[in-house]
């Protein structure tokens, strides 16, 4: 069995492996990055760290709305960053080789697998191309 975090962009649910996850933490000021792209939202302090803040909707091409007043702080082998998501979900524990429906073959996806958990599909974000998809967007802005 896998512990997945689920969370929502706009109307579509989204997860993260809970071994991708350093922590969630509440009630952070993110501080504006001048210059940086529309889907950095700033950065927080992290035990002793200044790490950037990515808004997943935005990068992602969801509508601006509301977010969750919680951010996903990534593992160092995945980051350091923290994701901003519009709202974040119950852990769930799914056994990942019963319920993947496709895996993508697009190098610019940023997911990785589509699941259908209890009638809902969810979709698996490969941390490896968001990764790059945010460093090629904050190269072209020069963020």
């Amino acid at each position: 069995m896998n512990q997945l975090l689920p969370f929502k962009l706009g109307e579509e649910t989204y997860a993260l492996e809970l071994t991708e996850i350093q922590e969630v933490v509440e009630n952070r000021s993110v501080y504006p990055l001048p210059s940086a792209p529309d889907m950095v939202a700033g950065a927080i302090g992290f035990h002793g760290r200044i790490i950037p803040v990515v808004d997943l909707s935005i990068l992602l091409g969801f509508p601006t709305g509301p977010r969750s007043e919680r951010l996903i702080v990534l593992t160092d082998d995945n980051g350091p960053v923290a994701l901003a998501v519009d709202r974040l979900l119950p852990v769930l524990n799914v056994d990942l080789l019963q319920g993947i429906l496709t895996q993508s073959n697009s190098e610019a996806d940023c997911i990785r697998a589509v699941l259908n958990w209890q009638e809902e599909m969810i979709s698996l974000l490969d941390l490896a191309q968001l990764q790059k998809t945010v460093e090629q967007l904050c190269s072209k802005t020069g963020g």
